[in-house]
């Protein structure tokens, strides 16, 4: 392919993945080995949604990447978007167990009391978390599809520090 039908390819790509795109994942998709070539593209397309004519931006998590809607046209389109129906406690569960990787179950209803259990239902149904048995009570941890709807890197070190750094 040519640069700019790689540059449409990519920029798709980087849109509709439901996670963000590594360097080899981009490097397989364009069929190339040169690091040098995926940055430059990288860069395109940064610059290319850079300015305030584009609804969208570039975004690095970690070592991949995303594009994604640009916070103040999100905002502004926020009625005409499709929402996931998670209750602000299942919310505070998620940061829970976002903040507390790989928590048991047993151990977060001691913490959030029994409404958990719900919660962690629902959270396991949008794809946010699993559960891995464990004896008689299950070990929670965040999964990717959480790590990219949120924009963070699939770690649970980096995870913990970067809700350190939002909550002050």
């Amino acid at each position: 392919m040519g640069i700019k039908k790689d540059l449409m390819v990519l920029e798709g790509a980087l849109y509709a993945s439901d996670h963000p795109l590594t360097i080899p994942e981009i490097k397989e998709l364009l069929n190339t080995e040169s690091d040098t070539y995926v940055a430059r593209l990288l860069e395109m397309i940064r610059t290319k949604h850079a300015g305030d004519d584009s609804p969208f931006e570039l975004q690095q998590v970690g070592n991949a990447y995303l594009l994604r809607l640009k916070r103040s046209v999100k905002e502004r389109i926020g009625p005409l978007m499709p929402r996931m129906k998670i209750s602000a406690g299942a919310l505070r569960t998620l940061a829970l167990i976002a903040y507390r990787q790989n928590i048991t179950l047993s151990k977060l209803a001691e913490m959030r009391g029994n409404r958990v259990y719900e919660h962690v239902r629902q959270l396991v149904a949008a794809g946010f978390v699993e559960a891995k048995p464990f004896g008689r009570t299950k070990v929670l941890r965040t999964t990717k599809k959480f790590a990219s709807y949120f924009g963070f890197e699939d770690d649970i070190d980096v995870i913990r520090e970067r809700l350190e750094e939002l909550l002050g």
